[in-house]
């Protein structure tokens, strides 16, 4: 049965629907020529971010001021489930962030948010010589994308947000703010970055979406991507092997 979010889109592909808010940040992270996903090494801290708005979102996170509380909706995904238990194990206050999402959390996040991917039949693991022998890298630069032509597909669809000029509903909306925040807009290959970059950060403001989205925008998922980010600017939780 799907998963029910509030971060549905009818527009990603049929394989991709029901993913997570973070699980979407990596897989449109990813390399869509099938190559290893070496680029999801780098965005714990927008993992992070991405599953704290998707369970504002949802309801199972409540913004309470200077703390987070649990809300009344229980998370459907584990993936959730688990990084709204890390944050308030200690309490949920806001001043605590940083010793809730970053350092081993963090890379902790980055291998789940992999395996999720392996386990949904987007990516598989591979192995790979280091120094003629044959190994198994740690995280997200084991995987090889199996489903191209999502990949492909799902890009395009969050490309269109950028470069274009029509309302972006959302699903796609969350995903280009977190994609600002985290500077990896570039990452997506847009036709003209200059335009996508000023793009995403009119969408960031909370402009070209609907109002009820422009409305979560601000008053809740920019300020807790900037929170999340700004906890984690200081800790380096695991380098790209790019």
């Amino acid at each position: 049965m799907p998963r029910l979010s509030g971060v549905r889109s009818e527009l990603w592909s049929s394989r991709t629907a029901d993913l997570t808010l973070p699980e979407r940040v990596a897989w449109v992270l990813g390399d869509d020529d099938g190559r290893p996903l070496s680029t999801l090494t780098e965005p714990a801290g927008l993992l992070v971010a991405a599953a704290m708005v998707e369970l504002l979102l949802d309801a199972s996170l409540l913004d309470a001021g200077t703390q987070y509380r649990r809300g009344p909706v229980e998370p459907g995904d584990p993936l959730l489930a688990w990084v709204a238990d890390g944050l308030l194990a200690h309490g949920g206050a806001k001043a605590d962030l940083q010793h809730a999402v970053t350092g081993p959390r963090g890379a902790q996040m980055i291998r789940r948010t992999m395996d999720r991917l392996v386990e949904r039949g987007l990516a598989g693991r591979e192995p790979r010589r280091v120094f003629g022998y044959l190994a198994m890298p740690v995280f997200g630069s084991a995987l090889r994308v199996h489903e191209v032509d999502a990949l492909h597909h799902d890009r395009a669809v969050v490309r269109e947000a950028l470069d274009g000029d029509a309302e972006a509903d959302e699903a796609v909306a969350m995903l280009v703010v977190l994609l600002h925040h985290g500077r990896r807009v570039r990452d997506i290959d847009p036709v003209d970055t200059g335009h996508a970059t000023r793009r995403a950060r009119a969408i960031a403001d909370g402009r070209h979406v609907p109002l009820g989205v422009a409305q979560d925008i601000r008053r809740l998922v920019a300020p807790t991507v900037g929170a999340v980010l700004a906890a984690l600017t200081a800790t380096t939780v695991i380098g790209s092997e790019r």
